[in-house]
Parts: structure tokens; C-alpha cells; sequence
């Protein structure tokens, strides 16, 4: 539709013309421009519009508030696009976080000024504890974390990055603003000692083979317990990271690895090989002595019924047992960290860590754990000075 105009009175004339399919509702969109002036002019003003309405320059906003459009974005894209606890965490920020400060208004309305005032607005008072204090009787409130507000930052912008590629926005107003910096936080690690002393705290409880497993493989918590013997080779001394394990509200389901490069093969150290053949034959005896049959889900960890391990209590234990030994206090995903660690201090090739940990590339590795990478800096200069000599 190429749009007309008529004449509304005494030089107005009424500019109508098509822009297409509203993509939330598909219904067609028909706007309507008043223009004072001669009928040519008005003609000429009505090509304008049609040429930057062609260009994709001219976009009509919906009449969607932000709540509205935001529940629209969780259910239409990110529900079938991203892995279940990523978009549970997503819906978790927008009902949470945003709705309740910005779902009300327009999306048209929306702009960096309010989203630069939002954001602020959760540093300093964005978490709410819902008891009753008895000095006031008021909720206690304080703000989120840098941290939090930058993922909160994101959610937003990918919600509205989505709005402009369907046309419902011109541009993200999210793209306008500075999210807050968080500090860096240092990682904590084991060290070499306090690997064995954590290891012989844990001999013969149901931790040992779970903390030394991840420690020596540098698995992710849900990699570890998704772990089946149909991805270990032990004759070869290998594991296969083949899918994770992840619990939403009391839910479990396995899904594929985090990236493409999670997917990997890892060697074993010898003594993680035994340790596993080991707790193999227990682990079959075990469901002999139950009555149980071949577990068809066939988990290295898992109850004797051959359910899942809870990761939430498996952390909680591990965190109890580190307290116990006196060692550095540090998560079970500190495990990981740990074995990446002392790879790079040992001096193993960068390439090589970021393989066996899964990274996506090398500059996740040396972002994070650039501080254990040792300095070749003397051994740089004493070739420098072989060169010249």
C-alpha cells in the first residue's frame, strides 16, 4: 500500500498509509499523518514517510506496556531459545526487578534517562527482605549488589534488543546506559596441601569420589553429576563430557553441555581411574544387595535407587567438610577452580587448560585465572639478551 492523502479542511490534508503487520498481534498497522500546508507539499511529505518507512527508519510502537512485552519476550523467545536455568533466571530478574518499577508504561515511553534512574534505584534500595522489622514494623531494604544490577542490565537489554529486531522499538535505550562496574573478585583455591588434607577428611564418606573427581577433572558441579559409566573409558583412562545435570523448582532433566566446547574428552589421572573401578563394583553390589537391577540411567553419583544427587546438598556437605579440616573456604565449584589453577601454575600450556575446562576460547582462561599464569618475563629478557650476543 503506497498510502493517499485527502483533505481534511481548509489546507490540512490527512496522509494515510501502511506499515505493515503489528509483530506481536499481526494485525495491520495503518498510520495516519495530519500535514498544514498546499496539496503538493502534503503529497511530497507523504513520499518522505514512505521512503523512510521503506529505509526501516519509520517504526510505529505498540501499545504494550514493558510488563506486557517482557512476558511476551520470556514465553515467544527465550523459553524455546535458552536452557531451562537460563530462562528460569531470566523470568526470575523481570518479575522481580523490573516489572514491579518499570512494567506499567508504555514501551514507546521508555528511554536511557529512566533506565539509568532504574538501575540506580536498585543499588540503593533494589532488595527488599519481606518480614516484618520491630523497630517500624517496615520492610528491611538495602541495595543489590553491582553484580546483580549487571545482570538485571542485561536481561533488560536483551528483552529490548528483541523489541527492536521485530520492530517494536527504533532502538535499545539499554544500549545508552553504563551498567555498573562489579570489583573484581579474587578466586580461592586449595592448595596443594590442603588437596590432601581435604581428600583424607573425605575418605570413606559418600564426598570422597565426588571431591576427587572434580578435583582432578575440573568438571562443573552439573557435568559431575550428569556423569553416566557409559562416558568413562577406564581401560583408557578417558571421560566424555556428554550432558549435565540441572534441577528447576524440584525438577531434574539432563541437557547438553553449556557450550559446544564443554563437550570433551578428558584424561584421568591414574589414581581417579582406580578410585572410580573401585566405587563401579561397589556402587553394582550395592543394587545386587537391594534387589535392584541394571540402573538405566547408569550415573557414576547417584542414590542407591539410582537417583540423581541433590548438587544443593552436595555443596552444603562439602562446605561442611572443608570447615572441618580448618582448610581456605571455598565452594564445590572451588574445585574446579583449584584443578585449573595449579595446571597453569605448573606451567601447562594455556591451550591446553582451556580445552580440558571447556571455555569457549583461551581469552575466557586468561581473563579469569590470569593471576596463576606464571611470569616468563626473566626468560624473555635472557633470550632478548642471547639475540643480541
Amino acid at each position: 500500500m503506497q498510502g493517499h492523502i485527502r483533505k481534511q479542511g481548509r489546507g490540512s490534508w490527512e496522509s494515510k498509509f501502511d506499515l505493515g503487520r503489528d509483530p506481536l498481534t499481526g494485525r495491520r498497522i495503518t498510520k495516519y499523518v495530519t500535514f498544514r500546508g498546499t496539496k503538493r507539499k502534503a503529497q511530497d511529505e507523504l513520499t518522505r514517510l514512505l521512503a523512510h518507512r521503506d529505509e526501516g527508519g519509520y517504526v510505529d510502537p505498540t501499545k504494550m506496556t514493558r510488563g506486557e512485552y517482557l512476558r511476551h519476550w520470556l514465553a515467544a523467545d527465550i523459553d524455546r531459545r535458552v536452557a531451562a536455568r537460563t530462562a528460569a533466571r531470566h523470568r526470575e530478574i523481570v518479575e522481580n526487578n523490573i516489572i514491579p518499577r518499570l512494567g506499567g508504561v508504555p514501551m514507546r515511553k521508555l528511554s536511557g534517562v529512566h533506565i539509568e534512574a532504574f538501575e540506580a534505584e536498585l543499588q540503593r534500595e533494589g532488595w527488599t527482605k519481606r518480614r516484618r522489622l520491630p523497630q517500624n514494623g517496615e520492610p528491611e531494604q538495602r541495595g543489590l549488589s553491582a553484580q546483580t544490577v549487571l545482570h538485571v542490565h542485561r536481561t533488560l537489554s536483551q528483552a529490548l534488543s528483541h523489541a527492536v529486531r521485530l520492530g517494536v522499538l527504533l532502538k535499545n535505550p539499554a544500549a545508552q546506559v553504563k551498567p555498573p562496574r562489579p570489583e573484581h573478585r579474587e578466586i580461592k583455591i586449595l592448595g596443594k596441601d590442603e588437596i590432601g588434607t581435604v581428600l583424607n577428611a573425605a575418605k570413606g564418606t559418600p564426598l570422597y569420589l565426588p571431591v576427587l573427581v572434580a578435583v582432578t577433572t575440573g568438571l562443573r558441579r552439573a557435568e559431575l553429576l550428569g556423569m553416566r559409566w557409559s562416558d568413562l573409558d577406564l581401560k583408557a583412562g578417558t571421560l566424555t563430557v556428554n550432558q549435565a545435570l540441572e534441577r528447576i523448582k524440584g525438577e531434574i532433566a539432563f541437557k547438553a553441555p553449556k557450550t559446544k566446547t564443554s563437550r570433551r574428552r578428558v584424561t584421568l589421572p591414574t589414581v581417579t581411574v582406580e578410585a572410580l573401578q573401585a566405587h563401579r563394583w561397589a556402587q553394582a553390589e550395592e543394587r545386587l544387595m537391594l534387589g535392584l537391577g541394571r540402573d538405566p540411567r547408569g550415573l557414576v553419583f547417584a542414590r542407591p535407587d539410582g537417583e540423581p544427587l541433590d548438587g544443593v546438598a552436595l555443596t552444603k556437605a562439602f562446605r561442611r567438610l572443608v570447615a572441618a579440616t580448618g582448610a581456605t573456604p571455598i565452594t564445590f565449584h572451588g574445585l574446579r577452580h583449584t584443578h585449573i589453577s595449579h595446571l597453569l601454575m605448573d606451567g601447562i600450556h594455556v591451550k591446553v587448560v582451556s580445552e580440558r575446562a571447556g571455555h569457549a576460547n583461551i581469552a575466557i582462561t586468561l581473563a579469569v585465572y590470569a593471576a596463576y599464569i606464571p611470569s616468563m618475563q626473566a626468560d624473555a629478557a635472557l633470550r632478548v639478551d642471547a639475540w643480541l650476543r
